[in-house]
């Protein structure tokens, strides 16, 4: 199950501490108009107030416009599947000159059902798209299942809405399947999962038990390639990411239509070993 870790409709803006400077600056520019006599001083402030008020009102802008995009559903997309890619990294970056020393800044990044998100963690100064500013931030970690409703401005892809869940796993044990073969099939299934929902051909195809039969023959690992064109379609790849697997008797089914793929025990683990039309698919 996913949980909700941001979400642009519950989120308040919290930035009005930052008007604080030019209502300053409009104070000490009405006080020198009242005791300087050229007042030149005064007019300088008061433009630079009226300039730093301008500022501070784009980031209220920002979050109000956002808003409304997510209340009306316009231009809004979402990308659901298992985490891949997901990368962090601190820049270290230099001052500018004169400074002593260098700052740092944390990025991150990670990719959802074909779609790459990136940002500065914590940097967003409307607060109206996830950045993990968080204390202490998100752990997001592959073969994590996630849903990212986003909204696409200039060349950003801004997260109005985050559900992230655990890795995907098996369903509780039912019919023949002992709950020790359950806890086994987890890590099998997690590797497949995500490799099949990230176009990771090569670890499904050490995941798959061969010969495999396909359209009524007995294929080889060398004719792997035929089995993932003719089954694992964007659609499949897709489903494959969100699927959560079933017990049949003593082994473990995945419904993806239009297949219904099989997993059976061996002394290498879980594999994928046979597949079928699905009824309902």
């Amino acid at each position: 199950m996913m949980r909700t870790v941001f979400d642009i409709a519950n989120t308040r803006y919290e930035e009005w501490v930052f008007f604080a400077i030019p209502l300053a600056l409009f104070v000490l520019a009405a006080i020198g108009r009242w005791r300087s006599k050229t007042q030149r001083w005064s007019k300088v402030l008061l433009v630079f107030a009226a300039l730093t008020f301008l500022v501070m009102l784009i980031p209220l802008w920002d979050y109000h416009a956002l808003q409304r995009v997510m209340a009306e559903g316009r231009e809004i997309k979402v990308a659901e599947g298992v985490v891949s890619d997901a990368w962090t990294q601190e820049r270290r970056e230099a001052r500018r000159p004169g400074d002593i020393g260098y700052r740092y800044r944390t990025w991150e990044g990670f990719t959802v059902g074909g779609v790459t998100f990136g940002y500065w963690r914590g940097f967003q100064p409307s607060g109206a798209s996830f950045t993990n500013r968080g204390d202490p931030p998100i752990p997001i970690q592959n073969g994590m299942r996630a849903r990212v409703t986003y909204h696409e401005q200039w060349d950003d892809k801004r997260i109005l809405k985050f559900e992230l869940g655990p890795a995907a796993g098996p369903a509780a044990s039912i019919g023949g399947i002992a709950p020790g073969a359950v806890a086994s099939f987890a890590p099998d299934w997690t590797r497949f999962a995500t490799a099949a929902a990230t176009g990771d051909a090569a670890t499904v195809k050490a995941l798959t038990r061969f010969p495999f039969l396909f359209e009524g023959r007995e294929l080889a690992a060398d004719r792997f390639d035929s089995i993932w064109m003719g089954l694992f379609t964007p659609a499949v790849r897709e489903c494959m990411g969100r699927a959560q697997p079933q017990t049949e008797e003593n082994r473990f089914v995945v419904f993806c239509a239009p297949y219904v793929f099989y997993f059976d025990q061996g002394a290498e683990g879980w594999r994928f070993s046979e597949f079928t039309a699905d009824p309902e698919g």
